[in-house]
């Protein structure tokens, strides 16, 4: 019995131990890593590109190192950045984590910024495993004899396709050459190397800009052209802003150039002709521009100034003539007198441009050569001179000759009427008894009645 009762006890004892000894393994087991090493890697930032497998989550620490760590991106989350088709969804791993149980974990960050954490990267700290690969961002491109032997230009200068150090979003914090190309539209670029974008399979050149070489970089290839863009630059352009000087709305807004790029200072540009000459050729289609109007009178101009220039609407304008009736006492006895208000419209833009019809009307009214205005079968005016008008010969049956005078009428106003609208312009008649002298000879002769 003593024996029975010793064998259970040694039994019991040996059970004891071994249950002892395997909690204490379990216990080992389940004890958290702790960080061995976190060192940053320094080998080429672009052999460190990656891009996720998606069987990892990301997290803010390793959790096997820190419960308490977030996750940046679970690993539905992972599993689409690994699947996307932009780059900007790349990574870059900038550390390199080691645990106590030998697990390797790469802090990583996207092209874009967004996510940046850690994520599992297998049991080696010199290769990329586990939770991550190695990814190729872009792959080379031939150039042809045609695009290595032609000048380009920034087909549209401005913001929106600039050069890059590397294609955009190829490189983790890849950056632009310049914010803006709007200044370098003509600028010969030559292209000397090509990449296809992995992802998106957009082709992207290297252009090297040899008036400025800082500008010299990658650029979305579909953003060059082989014809060179028209733009402003403020260094030899002046910008003009075209009026209607009827309506004082603007018509077009432009540029003139008024300096050579190889002398372009921002010093005063001397207005001569040859700036009033470039704000001509610039005048839109179905307006004229006169340089001797007042109102366009320029001075202190520099490049990079923008100048007002008014314009006049190309349409044909009418001068209605009014003449008003002879006093009774020039009119022969019993004449019958020619008609007293006869209206005559022919003055069009190619004889005069007129903002208004003001000062300038009665300048061009008392002096201004014409052609000759042509009127009803009653009257045609010959006169070359619309200060004063000489009606037709006028041959009563009684006998008696004689024709009107038309005198331009300086008492009355001069209204603020706009170019191409019809003026009523008043004259005072006279009555002159007599031959129709020799200079007014193109009249008519008109028989009327007692």
């Amino acid at each position: 019995m003593q024996s029975t009762l010793a064998k259970s006890v040694f039994v019991g004892l040996a059970a004891l131990s071994f249950a002892s000894v395997a909690q204490l393994n379990a216990n080992a087991a389940t004890k958290s890593a702790t960080t061995k090493s976190n060192v940053t890697l320094t080998t080429d930032a672009t052999t460190r590109n990656v891009v996720p497998t998606g069987s990892n989550a990301i997290y803010s620490y390793p959790k096997t190192v820190k419960k308490s760590a977030r996750t940046v991106a679970s690993k539905a989350t992972v599993a689409k950045l690994a699947s996307s088709k932009s780059s900007k969804d790349y990574f870059r791993a900038y550390r390199v984590l080691t645990t106590s149980k030998g697990s390797v974990y790469y802090k990583v960050v996207s092209f874009d910024g967004s996510v940046r954490g850690y994520i599992y990267g297998g049991k080696s700290a010199t290769a990329f495993a586990g939770g991550l690969k190695s990814a190729s961002t872009t792959t080379a491109s031939t150039l042809t004899d045609a695009e290595k032997n032609t000048n380009y230009y920034f087909a549209k200068p401005g913001t929106t396709n600039v050069t890059w150090n590397a294609p955009q979003y190829t490189q983790y914090q890849a950056k632009k050459m310049v914010k803006s190309t709007a200044d370098f539209g003509g600028d010969a670029l030559k292209i000397t190397a090509a990449q296809t974008k992995t992802r998106e399979g957009s082709r992207y050149v290297y252009v090297e800009d040899a008036t400025h070489p800082s500008l010299s970089g990658w650029i979305y290839a579909k953003a060059l052209s082989t014809t060179k863009a028209v733009t402003y630059n403020n260094k030899t352009d002046v910008n003009v802003n075209y009026i209607d000087a009827a309506t004082g709305k603007t018509v077009k807004f432009g540029f003139v150039t008024v300096d050579s790029a190889s002398t372009a200072t921002a010093t005063p540009v001397t207005v001569n002709d040859a700036l009033y000459t470039a704000i001509n050729g610039g005048v839109p289609t179905g307006y004229s521009y006169s340089s001797k109007d007042n109102n366009n009178a320029l001075s202190s101009v520099k490049t990079g100034d923008t100048v007002t220039a008014y314009v006049y609407a190309t349409t044909t304008s009418k001068l209605a003539f009014y003449a008003a009736p002879e006093s009774s006492s020039s009119i022969e006895a019993g004449a019958t007198v020619p008609g007293t208000s006869v209206t005559y419209t022919k003055l069009t833009a190619a004889n005069t441009t007129f903002p208004k019809l003001d000062s300038k009307l009665y300048d061009f009214l008392t002096g201004r050569k014409t052609e000759q205005l042509q009127g009803s079968a009653v009257q045609t005016f010959a006169e070359t001179n619309l200060k004063t008008l000489t009606g037709n010969q006028v041959v009563y049956k009684n006998g008696v000759k004689g024709y009107n005078v038309y005198t331009l009428d300086t008492s009355k106003a001069f209204g603020n009427v706009a170019f191409g609208t019809t003026y009523n312009v008043p004259y005072t008649t006279t009555w002159t008894k007599g031959d129709l002298p020799t200079s007014a000879a193109a009249g008519n002769t008109d028989y009327l009645a007692d």
